[in-house]
């Protein structure tokens, strides 16, 4: 993967990405902005250019401040995916370009699978299917929206229209959500949480899963269910010892951001799709950290992938070397590196863990403060 001149990112090239992968380093190293910069292709593949521009606050929030202000006006994003195979392994590839973004954007784009160019798309013209030598432009194709869209059934399509990233607010999902409110996926700030968890009470494994869970990470938890009320859907909790049932407003902001934590990670894309979630150590013990990575990690697939920022050492302690990226800012420029990438290795650690690895910077990507 690589991304150039968005916010802190002014060149990234990451290879051997895992399907569940975290990115650790300090405050303001640039964890978010990585992030940020996959959900503004998403955006721009689901809705076009506009959107994602408008989303992510205009060209003025968006270009890298180092570069040059002829180059700051292009943003370049490429992916290359292997999908595993019984027979031989497929590859599918796409590169994305950007032009002009503070005035009239222009885009470029390229899409392969397995080194045959499917789509080529030159800077502002339209789109031209390819065969070979054959080039087909597909006329009044709008020049707002990702050629992508015409293969919508590549594994790279989906993995990138389907991805997802979760900056929980508890407060927010504690509150009872208003009956407008979309129950199909759990928003990115979980404010639609009693919708969506209403959802999954129809699926008996599902919330005998999610109570589980809840009463090994919040002791003391005997029941939680939804119930319609005048004007939304309110969460209601059941502790052992009590008949009465607490609304989401009186239990801690730790036990909402873990049950909004449970609910993204179960009911991800059934097809695929990336997830992304920041931060989720917040407000959790370090032992509901260790068994929420365990969670995280039998989920991740290659149909949809996991990743996580953080800067917290109970969630690196839990991590396999090949699991880590480690994030710093040099000069202003936002840097990763694989852990696993440097002379040290798993084995090579005892008696240290990965976080005292990476709290001493061992694995020479930074302090993490």
């Amino acid at each position: 993967m690589k991304i150039s001149n968005f916010k802190s990112i002014d060149s990234l090239e990451l290879k051997n990405l895992k399907y569940f992968s975290v990115f650790a380093g300090a405050n303001g190293s640039g964890k978010s902005n990585f992030f940020d910069a996959l959900d503004f292709v998403s955006r721009f593949i689901r809705n076009g250019i506009t959107d994602a521009l408008r989303w992510h606050g205009g060209f003025d929030n968006i270009h890298s401040v180092k570069r040059h202000p002829n180059e700051a006006q292009r943003f370049e994003f490429e992916i290359k995916y292997t999908l595993p195979s019984e027979t031989t392994d497929k590859n599918e590839w796409y590169r994305l370009g950007l032009h002009n973004l503070s005035d009239k954007p222009e885009i470029e784009e390229s899409i392969s699978q397995d080194d045959n160019l499917l789509l080529e798309r030159q800077k502002g013209k339209i789109p031209c299917l390819t065969k070979g030598e054959t080039r087909t432009p597909i006329e009044g194709f709008s020049t707002n929206y990702s050629g992508f869209h015409l293969f919508s059934n590549l594994f790279l399509y989906q993995w990138l229209s389907n991805l997802h990233l979760y900056r929980i607010e508890p407060k927010g999902a504690s509150a009872p959500a208003q009956s407008d409110q979309d129950s199909s996926l759990l928003k990115s700030t979980g404010h639609n949480l009693p919708h969506v968890l209403r959802r999954l009470e129809q699926n008996k494994h599902l919330r005998e899963t999610i109570l589980e869970w809840m009463e090994t990470m919040v002791p003391g938890i005997e029941q939680i269910k939804t119930s319609l009320q005048l004007g939304g859907t309110a969460i209601l909790f059941k502790e052992h010892g009590t008949d009465k049932q607490f609304p989401a407003q009186m239990m801690s902001d730790g036990t909402i951001y873990a049950l909004s934590l449970l609910v993204a990670v179960l009911d991800m894309p059934s097809d695929s799709g990336l997830t992304l979630i920041e931060e989720p150590e917040r407000g959790l013990h370090p032992q509901v950290i260790f068994e929420f990575i365990d969670l995280m990690r039998t989920q991740a697939s290659n149909a949809n992938p996991l990743w996580m920022t953080t800067h917290s050492e109970s969630v690196v302690r839990r991590l396999q070397l090949d699991e880590l990226w480690l994030v710093d800012k040099k000069e202003g420029r936002t840097q990763m590196k694989a852990a696993a990438s440097g002379h040290l290795q798993q084995q090579d650690l005892a008696p240290l863990g990965v976080d005292e690895a990476w709290l001493s910077d061992l694995l020479g990507g930074g302090l993490p403060w």
